[in-house]
């Protein structure tokens, strides 16, 4: 089954780039793999991922699957219609993005990037905070999140989530349009290319600004667009 998923999925890397990497990586339940459309759950995030035509027999197929922390959803009117039933708070559309080219990009010195520490706990916390602190905790436990510094303050950071996107971009507002957010994201390119890893990310769809510096980059963006439910 691994095989057939991979190869339906991989007819548009950039839009389901989002499943593939959880069934490259072999970390996952391969529920569903048919031209009828793909099922995913990924064990480490415990996000539910789904290809599905809007209908009450994919809302069935979805329901069917226990213990999901979240949903990602590639048909927007499934997700408005699977909503309806479970009532999820927090509801995104965004677009995905990834960085298919052959050299990585290069990091514009603007700043000095490293992996954050837990004793960097403390000053993420205070100049750029993360809603879910304990999340914000393991991520720099597990080595995934950078910051950069300037004059050895914490002028941004970013990181990788649980089901391996990019993620956590922020810059401190002091040192915006600087060039950090571009330096972090390109950064992390090169972190997860020299890991041999894949670079993608979702970028919420009206952020026009994060789109184009994804496309300065390099990264390519998604025709479709994606529901995430949590």
């Amino acid at each position: 089954m691994k095989q057939q998923a991979l190869t339906l999925l991989r007819r548009d890397r950039v839009a389901f780039m989002d499943m593939i990497f959880p069934v490259e990586r072999g970390d996952c339940d391969i529920i569903q793999a048919d031209e009828d459309g793909q099922i995913v759950f990924d064990h480490p995030s415990g996000l539910l991922f789904a290809n599905l035509p809007d209908t009450d027999g994919s809302v069935q197929k979805l329901m069917a699957v226990r213990g999901a922390k979240g949903y990602v959803l590639h048909s927007d009117a499934l997700a408005q219609r699977f909503n309806r039933i479970v009532r999820r708070k927090w509801v995104m559309r965004v677009m995905q993005v990834v960085y298919e080219q052959s050299q990585a990009p290069s990091v514009a010195r603007v700043c000095s990037i490293r992996k954050l520490g837990e004793q960097d706990a403390e000053a993420v916390r205070e100049a750029l905070p993360y809603t879910d602190e304990k999340d914000m905790l393991e991520l720099i436990q597990r080595g995934d999140m950078y910051g950069a510094f300037i004059s050895g303050e914490l002028a941004g950071r970013i990181g990788v989530h649980r089901e391996g996107c990019m993620g956590l971009l922020e810059v401190h507002p002091s040192y915006r349009r600087r060039g950090v957010g571009e330096a972090l994201e390109a950064h992390l390119i090169r972190e997860l290319r020299a890991r041999g890893l894949p670079a993608y990310g979702q970028i919420v769809r009206d952020n026009t600004a994060s789109i184009e510096l994804s496309r300065a980059l390099g990264l390519s963006v998604s025709d479709g667009e994606m529901t995430i439910l949590k």
